[in-house]
This record gives structure tokens, C-alpha cells and sequence, in this order.
């Protein structure tokens, strides 16, 4: 086991990075996502939205010269 990992880790490393990457886009959907209900991939997560007009955006428009 120990032969095959130093003699493919480059492509261990990548295939890591891949699931990594699919997992925190999955998990900035879901967190991005509006809505109250969301399945995918056999999960389940039903969560009470904050309605838009309740959502305060900032600006923050610094600009340094």
C-alpha cells in the first residue's frame, strides 16, 4: 500500500483536491442558496430563510491611493 501511495501521489493529491473543491462548492451553494428546502445527493435540509427586505448590505467602498 505504502509503494502504490509514493508512487502516485501526485494524482492522490489532485483526486484530494477535486473532492475538497466539489465539497466547499456544494457547501457555498447551500449556504448562498434561498431557499427553504434543498435535496441533493440523498441529503436533506430544511432551514427558515431571512426574508430579503431583512438583509442589510454594506458597502464597504474604501479605496486606498
Amino acid at each position: 500500500m505504502s509503494e502504490f501511495i509514493s508512487n502516485n501521489s501526485a494524482f492522490l493529491l489532485a483526486v484530494l483536491g477535486l473532492i475538497g473543491a466539489g465539497g466547499s462548492a456544494v457547501l457555498r451553494f447551500t449556504l448562498k442558496s434561498r431557499c427553504s428546502e434543498i435535496k441533493c445527493c440523498g441529503c436533506f435540509i430544511k432551514r427558515e430563510v431571512i426574508p430579503a427586505e431583512q438583509i442589510e448590505f454594506s458597502q464597504n467602498n474604501t479605496t486606498n491611493v
